[in-house]
Formats: structure tokens, C-alpha cells, sequence
């Protein structure tokens, strides 16, 4: 094999939080400090840092801050009574998604300074410092994914993100899903879930160092959700063995199965389907397989 058992088992250890925590905590008193945004905003980690799935080498750390005054309604999966009540109720719009990015671009600057703020097509960077990380700072808006929305009671939602980019369509993500179902499973895998999406993204690098496959080509939130899709049984104890049963799996997998019956890890978006990423089925099974090669 071209992996050892030595550098599988080294490969399910996390990277470093330390500077990840201080960037996230510096992003979220550099909001809470604009009056134009102080109680108007939730403030939450989204990505590897939050899922706790970040390796060696994650470099930058994305902190969304999603406007609670303003929502998206999605009532796809409401019956026809209930989205005529949902209709008929209305919903909050207090500013443009413009006008709110520029809200927090302007916090951002007030507290860093105009030369580490820079805006980017779907966030706003930060430039790190000493003990810091570099931040994606993510303007975003509510959506609520509604399941019920009686006619006595409260309305029952999944909570969601939408970001317009500068240029593009609106994205819709559910990161607390993500993040949620993740811990989940993690628990019926007896906390080896994480661990092994760590391996599996530690052995996405060394097969790009290998020139098997090209920089971001296997995004850690594709490999991530590929695993979640792996039944738990095949987590086994063993930390080497079980990356072996794991890409055992994956690599059995057809581009028409993955097509069909993978779901990203927030469970709303079906993974080669519907999901904001447009990840490609073919793609997946083709870097699975040269994964495999390396296994």
C-alpha cells in the first residue's frame, strides 16, 4: 500500500483551534460593535472549524453573520392550507441584501482598518495578524425551510442561509443542519465520523501532492458529505483499517447510485442533484478512484 498504518492513524488528528476561536471571537466583537447591527445579527461558524473536521494546513476560518430582521420563506414542503396561511402573513423585509453586506463591510472596516478588509464575490477577507487566522466573513440572510405552519400555534421551520454574491444567483445553505447532523453522526459512529473525514481529506492532499489529483478539485465539503453517506457500521475501531472499509465502500459506489441516494450533510439538499456546490457524480467517482490508488 502507498499509505502506512503509522500515517493513517496520524491522519485523524484535528488541526489547531486556538487562533481559529480568537479570529471568530475578534469578527464577532467587530460586529456587535456597530449599532447599525447589534442585536440584528446572528454570529456562527460555518465550515471545517465548525464541524470539527479541519486538518493540518485549514488556513482560514468562515464566520457568517446572518441578519435575523430580514427571511427568505421556503414552504416547498407545505401542504396548499398551509402555505395560503403562510402567504397570507407576510414576511419582514427591512433592507437589501446590498444594503445589509454593506452594513458589515463597514463594521469590519471601522474595527480592522480599510487595508485588511477586502471584498470577494461571496464574503468579505480579513486579513490575519499575529495569532489569527485569516477570515471569510459571510453576509447572509434567513431562510426558513417551513414544515408546518398551522393555523393556531407557531410555525415550525428549518433554519437556513442565503447569500446573494456579487455576481451570481443567490446560494441557500443550512449550516446548523450541516453541523447538527454531523455531530449526530458522529455520536452512532462512537465519534469516529470526524475522524475519518480528517483522513479522508488528509489523504485528498497527499494525492494531490502526488499530481493524482489537481488543487480543489476533491473540496473538503464534497469529501465530507461523501463520508456521511458511508453506513456507520463500517466505522470501525481500528483508525487505520477503517479508512480502508470506508474508501472500500465509496470506491464501490457508481456515479448512478451517488446520483440518486447520496444527501449532503444537512439533509435538505440531495448531494449530486440540488446541492449550491453543483457537484458532479462522475467527478466524485473518478477521485475516489485515484484515492483508492493511493490506499
Amino acid at each position: 500500500m502507498a499509505t502506512s498504518d503509522a500515517e493513517r492513524r496520524q491522519w485523524t488528528q484535528q488541526g489547531a483551534q486556538d487562533a481559529a476561536q480568537a479570529t471568530y471571537a475578534s469578527v464577532k466583537r467587530a460586529i456587535e460593535r456597530s449599532p447599525d447591527l447589534v442585536g440584528k445579527v446572528d454570529i456562527f461558524l460555518q465550515g471545517s472549524y465548525a464541524n470539527a473536521t479541519n486538518t493540518r494546513g485549514d488556513s482560514d476560518v468562515d464566520v457568517v453573520v446572518m441578519s435575523t430582521s430580514t427571511y427568505f420563506p421556503d414552504t416547498r414542503r407545505l401542504s396548499s392550507a398551509d402555505r395560503d396561511r403562510e402567504r397570507a402573513s407576510g414576511s419582514p423585509a427591512t433592507m437589501t441584501s446590498l444594503g445589509f453586506r454593506k452594513l458589515v463591510e463597514q463594521a469590519l472596516v471601522d474595527y480592522y482598518g480599510v487595508s485588511r478588509v477586502h471584498p470577494k464575490n461571496k464574503c468579505l477577507r480579513v486579513d490575519k495578524s499575529a495569532g489569527y487566522v485569516d477570515a471569510d466573513v459571510v453576509p447572509a440572510e434567513q431562510v426558513r425551510l417551513y414544515t408546518s405552519y398551522p393555523s393556531y400555534g407557531s410555525p415550525s421551520f428549518i433554519e437556513g442561509t442565503s447569500i446573494q454574491p456579487l455576481e451570481g444567483t443567490r446560494i441557500v445553505n443550512f449550516p446548523k443542519e450541516h453541523r447538527k447532523n454531523g455531530a449526530r453522526k458522529n455520536g452512532l459512529c462512537s465519534d469516529r465520523y470526524k475522524p475519518t473525514v480528517r483522513q479522508i481529506k488528509r489523504l485528498r492532499r497527499k494525492a494531490v501532492e502526488a499530481g493524482l489529483i489537481a488543487k480543489g478539485l476533491a473540496p473538503g465539503y464534497l469529501l465530507e458529505c461523501m463520508t456521511y453517506n458511508v453506513p456507520n457500521r463500517l466505522f470501525a475501531y481500528d483508525d487505520a483499517s477503517r479508512l480502508v472499509q470506508v474508501m472500500a465502500w465509496l470506491h464501490g459506489q457508481s456515479a448512478e447510485k451517488m446520483a440518486t441516494e447520496f444527501m449532503a450533510c444537512d439533509e435538505v439538499h440531495r448531494l449530486f442533484v440540488d446541492d449550491p456546490g453543483d457537484h458532479d457524480q462522475y467527478g466524485a467517482v473518478r477521485i475516489i478512484d485515484q484515492l483508492w490508488r493511493l490506499l
